[in-house]
């Protein structure tokens, strides 16, 4: 799909002012030496206006997804990486991606959810626009009463489109245009996920949290096991810390995998599983995260993805939307264990809100030099941290 990429303005030497020589020294040690990002990647707001220029504006990253505009016409404003966009589904019912203002004066096109959409109206002075973003009117733009009609596609400003694809239910974009192809960028996941039929899987509902951390905070949770046996007992008992490994490096791309020997409700108990699994992944967890915030998790009968907008320095949105396999996902009948399956990740995710939290709080302690970290189970974590430095150069 067409572009326009957008340039960060920005420079390696304001990184590199804002974290000192220290704390990037600190970052490259070995593993039992080495210290994770310093205070101000989390509280500061010019680092987070550096990670949306040069971080977010040049990598892949889930800007929205596809249950949420079903059909032709529907639209969806958001607002990622600091700046406004409009997600929608065209008359032919392709998704595409635009940047959201409107190019006379800059004004938001759209505010608010809509459906039946058969132009883009700008609320200012009423220029309208296809939803290929192609410009159709611009009404007494040559004084009163004399409109401006363009008379083919292509004529005039049109809306400036970002580079898009979607991959089963969920929308990557790509701000500057620039990154290597989205396969490529997916690939170490789709190297490990072959044994999964993921078109069989179909939206089955959201959980939402609203969180007064920064948005790495809760990458960083979710790739690290170590906190489990104090965070989350149930999660604990389903396999326990012996049996658990620490997170996997990939590329850009950190994974686990776990086994567990029986299921339970809302893991794999009681709802249908994907087509043809060996009997391992039958009895098997495996998720993945982009280092641009964006994960998901694979089970025997579900997929569950997780997505984290950063809102300011201090607060960021969380979502884990669910997806089951055929029917299972909307039919009546599996309505008490596709419940099960939502309690299980909200009651989950909810075990990890306040600790999240406090990890935002102790971010504004001179005391907090970076840290200590566990030779064991850390090494993902602190992957994570020197990617994001790397991006950021």
């Amino acid at each position: 799909m067409a572009h326009q990429g957008i340039t960060p303005r920005s420079s390696w030497s304001d990184v590199e002012a804002m974290l000192g020589a220290d704390a990037l020294e600190a970052l490259e040690r070995p593993l039992s030496d080495a210290s994770s990002l310093p205070n101000a990647c989390y509280t500061d707001e010019a680092w987070q206006k550096l990670e949306f220029e040069r971080l977010f504006a040049r990598n892949w990253f889930v800007a929205g997804f596809v249950q949420d505009i079903p059909d032709p016409g529907d639209a969806l404003p958001v607002t990622t990486a600091g700046m406004p966009l409009l997600i929608l589904r065209d008359h032919d019912g392709d998704v595409r991606v635009f940047h959201n203002v409107c190019r006379h004066r800059g004004a938001v096109l759209v505010d608010k959810p809509c459906s039946g959409l058969k132009l883009l109206t700008c609320p200012y002075h009423a220029w309208a626009y296809g939803l290929d973003g192609n410009l159709r009117t611009r009404p007494h733009f040559h004084g009163g009463g004399h409109h401006d009609v363009t008379g083919k596609d292509g004529d005039g400003p049109g809306l400036v489109p970002v580079r898009t694809e979607v991959w089963h239910h969920w929308i990557f974009i790509n701000i500057d245009g620039k990154a290597p192809p989205l396969a490529d960028y997916l690939a170490p996941a789709l190297e490990k996920i072959t044994g999964y039929d993921l078109t069989a899987s179909r939206y089955a509902g959201t959980v939402h949290f609203d969180i007064a951390t920064n948005w790495k905070f809760a990458m960083e949770n979710y790739i690290e096991p170590y906190h489990v046996f104090a965070a989350h007992p149930r999660l604990h008992a389903f396999v326990p810390m012996a049996e658990r490994e620490p997170s996997k490096i990939d590329r850009h791309v950190m994974w686990n995998r776990y086994l567990f020997k029986q299921a339970q409700a809302g893991r794999g108990e009681g709802l249908p599983h994907f087509p043809d699994l060996s009997d391992q992944t039958a009895h098997q967890g495996l998720w993945f995260i982009l280092p641009v915030p964006f994960g998901f998790e694979v089970y025997p009968d579900h997929v569950a993805s997780f997505h984290v907008t950063p809102i300011a320095p201090g607060r960021c949105h969380e979502r884990i939307d669910i997806y089951l396999i055929g029917e299972a996902a909307t039919s009546p009948d599996w309505a008490q264990q596709r419940e099960a399956v939502l309690d299980m990740w909200h009651d989950l995710n909810s075990e990890d809100v306040g600790l999240i939290e406090s990890l935002q709080k102790g971010r504004t302690s001179p005391a907090y030099d970076g840290g200590r970290l566990s030779p064991y189970w850390d090494e993902a974590p602190l992957h994570l941290s020197r990617m994001i430095i790397e991006g950021m150069r």
